[in-house]
């Protein structure tokens, strides 16, 4: 089993919190419900599954799985009307996360992204991971390697703003952001390098807030003071970055699987910018992954504003809400 040192800690910090009231979306096959019961059994959890009833059950049968302590609320056997039912439930402050099950992450973010949800914050809907690196001599954030696939400026600012406030919930009091780019110097030639300035100047002009912003920066100078002075770099964040912004999505998912395929690290993430997190697993992720958001879940949405907390306290159970024996 790999050390993950500094994931140890947030599982530490959330051990200490209540379990986390959340509706597992859609949950048809064993990941997604074994999800459900190992949160639980860990005391992360308070899940509630959102789905038909009858494939839930199918699916729990086939696996051998006890659902009779988990409450369901049965929907339509259609993911995009469980999704909405979860909404409703997150709007209504009767679940404060919501886990993607075994539906696709369009149907789950179409719901929460609509107008009407209610789930909408003043920022746009992006996501970040939390990375930890073996040996490494701390985690980082990475974002955005999900949502925002060639963000314009005024997105990258939301990505930055959401990211900062992550890594505040992670317990970063001033989190030092890089924004990364292929180069150190700004030319016309990479426009990522002239965001990537632009940002850092919002930062300094107060437009962003709470962490301490610089780029553009390569990733070896960001996470490496050796290679920062190599470089020629000198700026606080250069070596010392916690958060690290890509250009895109698509260098951001490059350097993802680079870190995870040669390194071993552990990379699991939220969605951020709605009113209560959002956790994307993927088929191919692993229980520990899984297991990983949701403790990044639950931090999340104890560190949201007061306001929003009280917004978001839990109701008693409607009357739709039935137990499902495996």
């Amino acid at each position: 089993m790999v050390a993950r040192p500094h994931f140890q800690r947030l599982v530490d910090r959330v051990r200490n919190l209540s379990p986390l009231p959340a509706a597992v979306v859609y949950p048809c096959d064993s990941d997604s419900l074994q999800i459900a019961l190992s949160g639980r059994f860990a005391g992360y959890l308070a899940p509630v599954l959102v789905g038909p009833e009858k494939r839930i059950a199918d699916a729990a049968a086939q696996a051998g799985l006890d659902l009779s302590r988990i409450d369901l609320i049965d929907t339509p056997d259609e993911p995009f009307a469980a999704a909405q039912r979860a909404v409703a439930l997150a709007k209504n402050g009767e679940v404060r996360a919501l886990i993607k099950g075994s539906l696709y992450p369009d149907d789950l973010m179409r719901a929460v992204a609509a107008p009407e949800s209610g789930l909408r914050g003043e920022r746009r809907l992006t996501h970040a991971f939390f990375i930890d690196v073996p040996g490494y001599p701390r985690a980082f954030v990475l974002s955005d390697a999900v949502l925002n696939i060639a963000p314009t400026l005024a997105a990258k600012r939301d990505i930055v703003q959401n990211a900062i406030h992550f890594a505040h919930a992670l317990g970063i009091a001033t989190p030092q952001v890089a924004v990364l780019s292929a180069v150190e110097g700004v030319t016309p030639a990479l426009p990522a390098t002239g965001d990537a300035a632009a940002l850092a100047k919002m930062a300094a002009q107060g437009m962003i807030t709470g962490g301490v912003v610089d780029g553009p920066l390569t990733a070896d100078s960001a996470i490496s003071i050796a290679a920062a002075r190599a470089n020629g770099v000198e700026s606080k964040v250069a070596g010392n970055a916690d958060v690290l912004i890509v250009p895109g999505l698509e260098a951001g998912a490059l350097l993802l699987r680079a870190i995870t395929g040669m390194f071993g690290a552990l990379a699991a993430g939220v969605t951020l910018g709605a009113t209560v997190p959002v956790v994307l697993s993927s088929r191919g992720e692993s229980m520990e992954v899984r297991m990983a958001a949701c403790v990044l879940a639950s931090l999340v949405a104890a560190h949201a504003p007061p306001a929003a907390a009280a917004a978001q306290k839990p109701e008693p159970a409607a009357a739709a809400v039935v137990g499902v024996a495996a």
